[in-house]
């Protein structure tokens, strides 16, 4: 999704995928290491899920916020459903993504086993 919308808007060019599973790349994306600290803290619920929130509200404004926690569990949801329930990838997106997972190491992830 992150790949799609980025096509969409132009900015593919400007961002490092890898930023998506390595919290120590600069993925190009704007207070990026915020917002993935956040979601990282968010997902495994640490002690640091308060302070983050407040250093966003702060720093990028309550209603960033509120985007930002939307999308965590927005993401949350969907991969869930989608572990829960067994369900692979559709062939155009397996096709259409399969270079990018590879790059990612998302082949590696256990819900990768749905997918043939």
């Amino acid at each position: 999704m992150l790949r799609e919308s980025s096509q969409r808007s132009g900015t593919l060019d400007s961002l490092n995928l890898q930023g998506t599973v390595n919290p120590d790349t600069d993925s190009g994306v704007a207070h990026g290491s915020l917002l993935t600290a956040f979601a990282e803290a968010a997902v495994r619920q640490t002690d640091a899920l308060p302070g983050l929130r407040k250093r966003i509200a702060t720093e990028l404004g309550p209603q960033e916020l509120v985007d930002a926690a939307g999308i965590v569990a927005n993401f949350q949801r969907m991969v869930r459903i989608a572990d829960g329930c067994g369900i692979p990838l559709d062939d155009f997106t397996r096709e259409a993504t399969d270079d990018c997972r590879e790059e990612l190491g998302i082949h590696e992830y256990a819900s990768a086993a749905n997918t043939a």
